[in-house]
């Protein structure tokens, strides 16, 4: 048979774990702490606003147009310019990308023929 004095322990073991796990299951969160002070009252009031503001800034106007001889000098060096940016563009680049778009959509460029309908 079971011993009577170890049956009692083992019941006041169990009844002392669950009053401690009560205890705290219903233990209540540290109260909140203080709000801060209310800070001081102002001294003076507010300064007010200015009674003129200041002028606005200059914006600088465009520059002037260049000089019929300026665009002369200027004109060989501006159509160079033209024709490395163009000619860079579909001497290169675009013949890549017709030559990329026909490898990903094939002869008929991913269009029916209209024997589909």
């Amino acid at each position: 048979m079971t011993n009577p004095r170890r049956l009692r322990r083992s019941v006041a073991a169990v009844l002392g774990a669950l009053l401690a796990m009560s205890a705290v299951a219903t233990a209540q969160p540290p109260p909140a702490p203080p709000y801060p002070p209310a800070p001081p009252p102002r001294s003076s009031p507010p300064a007010p606003p200015p009674r003129s503001y200041p002028p606005p800034a200059v914006v600088e106007a465009a520059p002037p147009p260049l000089s019929p001889a300026m665009r002369v000098i200027y004109a060989p060096f501006y159509a160079a310019g033209l024709v490395i940016r163009y000619g860079v563009y579909y001497v290169i680049v675009a013949p890549l990308e017709v030559f990329g778009r026909a490898l990903n959509y094939g002869v008929e460029g991913g269009v029916s023929r209209g024997d589909d309908r």
